[in-house]
C-alpha cells in the first residue's frame, strides 16, 4: 500500500522556499560546476617584471634602532661615513637588480618551454644543438687563425630599440629571443643608469668632504700661507 502524501500541520502554511542555486549557476555562460583548481605552471609562479623599484631596499649591515656609542664626532667622520653607504648602497642595488632580470629570464624560457610543448605535444619541434655538420663548421671558424689587419673588435653596435612592437607572428623560439634581448639591452641600460646617478651623488659628497677638509687645514694658517695653499684661479 502506498504511503499517503505528506501533508503539513498547517494547511494554510506556505511551502518552503526552493534551495538558493549553486554559485557557478550564477557566473556567465552558467557552465557546470567548477572544475578542480590546477596547479600552476611554474612560469606562473615568478612575477613578470613589471617594475624597478624594490632594487633600492638593501638590507641592513647593522641594527639601526640599537643605541650607537660610535657616533660621527664631526662633519667629516659623518661625511665619510655617507660615503661608505652610497658603496654599500650601490653594490647592493646592483645585485637586486640583476637579480631581478635574471629571474625575469627564466620566466621568459619557463613560459616559451610551456607554450611549446602545448603548441606541440608530440614534438613537432625538436629540442637539442645544432647539426653535427654544422657544429663543427662552427668549431672550424673558431679555431681559424684571425687575418692579417682585420680588427674584430665591435664597434658602434646599433642599440636595440626597445619599444619596437615584436611582430605577432614570430615562433615560440624566436619571441623568447625577441624577449631575452630586449631584456638584456634594457637590463644594461638600467645598470648604466643608476651607477652614474649614485656616481653624482658620491661626488657632490666628495665635493663637501674636500671643502670640509681644506677648511681644517686652513685653521691656523697665516693669511699668506692660506694664498699659497689656494688653487690659481683659471686663465
Amino acid at each position: 500500500m502506498a504511503n499517503p502524501p505528506y501533508q503539513p500541520s498547517n494547511p494554510m502554511a506556505p511551502p518552503p522556499p526552493p534551495p538558493p542555486p549553486p554559485a557557478w549557476a550564477s557566473r556567465p555562460g552558467g557552465g557546470g560546476p567548477p572544475a578542480a583548481a590546477r596547479e600552476p605552471k611554474p612560469s606562473e609562479l615568478i612575477p613578470p617584471l613589471t617594475n624597478l623599484a624594490p632594487i633600492i631596499f638593501v638590507p641592513f649591515r647593522e641594527d639601526i634602532t640599537a643605541k650607537r656609542s660610535d657616533a660621527p664626532r664631526d662633519r667629516i667622520e659623518r661625511l665619510r661615513r655617507i660615503l661608505q653607504s652610497i658603496d654599500f648602497q650601490t653594490q647592493g642595488a646592483k645585485e637586486n637588480l640583476l637579480f631581478l632580470f635574471e629571474r625575469e629570464k627564466t620566466r621568459i624560457i619557463l613560459e616559451a618551454q610551456e607554450r611549446e610543448q602545448e603548441w606541440f605535444p608530440n614534438g613537432g619541434v625538436k629540442a637539442g644543438g645544432a647539426h653535427p655538420d654544422e657544429a663543427d663548421r662552427i668549431i672550424g671558424y673558431m679555431e681559424a687563425p684571425a687575418l692579417p689587419g682585420t680588427d674584430y673588435n665591435i664597434r658602434n653596435m646599433a642599440e636595440l630599440d626597445r619599444n619596437r612592437m615584436i611582430p605577432p607572428d614570430l615562433s615560440v623560439r624566436d619571441r623568447a629571443v625577441e624577449e631575452l634581448m630586449t631584456l638584456a639591452e634594457g637590463a644594461v641600460q638600467q645598470l648604466e643608469g643608476y651607477e652614474g646617478n649614485m656616481r653624482d651623488i658620491k661626488k657632490l659628497y666628495l665635493e663637501r668632504l674636500d671643502r670640509e677638509l681644506t677648511m681644517i687645514n686652513e685653521v691656523g694658517m697665516r693669511p699668506e700661507e692660506r694664498n699659497r695653499a689656494a688653487p690659481a684661479a683659471p686663465m
